[in-house]
């Protein structure tokens, strides 16, 4: 849960200051160190898949919701 909530803020930042190659480069950065982490640990199995795609949605629905704030509001421009 701790590992969501951080990836979760990390998409936020990435939401309210770049647009979507970084987050593009982000979740593959993800992918690939946990991947490895548990391949090396031996820790790899079904169940990890499914960890997986949840940090994958902690990360992507913090930068939907940064890149949501991050949207001028076009009430503001009268």
């Amino acid at each position: 849960m701790i590992i969501a909530a951080i990836l979760f803020l990390l998409g936020l930042l990435i939401g309210l200051s770049y647009g979507y190659p970084a987050i593009l480069s982000a979740s593959l950065a993800v992918s690939i160190l946990l991947f490895t982490v548990w391949i090396i640990r031996g820790e790899f199995g079904f169940f990890i898949v499914f960890v997986w795609i949840g940090y994958l949605f902690a990360l992507q629905s913090g930068f939907l919701l940064g890149a949501y704030l991050a949207t001028p509001n076009p009430a503001d421009d009268e």
